[in-house]
């Protein structure tokens, strides 16, 4: 019975939890489920789909201006590697090895294929 009535009238500290929560909600679903995307590489083409966003966009190997690999040390035997794709028109995508099943091939595609738009960091 005292459950009920506290249930019923809430402290001050719900609402301050609540408002600190919702916008770090806002974002992980941003980060994870709007900026989802899927890369498509052949025929010379890049394609970009969004598909939350419910947006294509494909790109020629041409209009491609730059693209770059960041490799971090992240520990002793590990390393933190990032795949940065620059088009002409001002779009940019970052790939990490983590989150991209086929990164070992999408770095060899773009070494075969642009070799001369490799940008060098560091």
């Amino acid at each position: 019975m005292n459950f009920i009535a506290i249930a019923r009238q809430a402290a001050w500290y719900n609402y301050l939890v609540v408002a600190a929560l919702v916008p770090i909600g806002l974002v992980v679903f941003y980060k994870i489920f709007i900026r989802y995307k899927v890369l498509r590489l052949g025929n010379n083409m890049v394609q970009l789909d969004f598909p939350m966003l419910r947006q294509s966009k494909k790109y020629k190997l041409d209009e491609v201006a730059l693209w770059a690999e960041t490799k971090v040390k992240t520990g002793k035997n590990t390393e933190y590697k990032e795949l940065t794709i620059r088009f002409v028109d001002g779009k940019k995508i970052n790939v990490s090895h983590k989150e991209h099943t086929e990164y070992a091939r999408l770095v060899q595609y773009f070494s075969q294929k642009l070799p001369k738009k490799k940008a060098v960091i560091g």
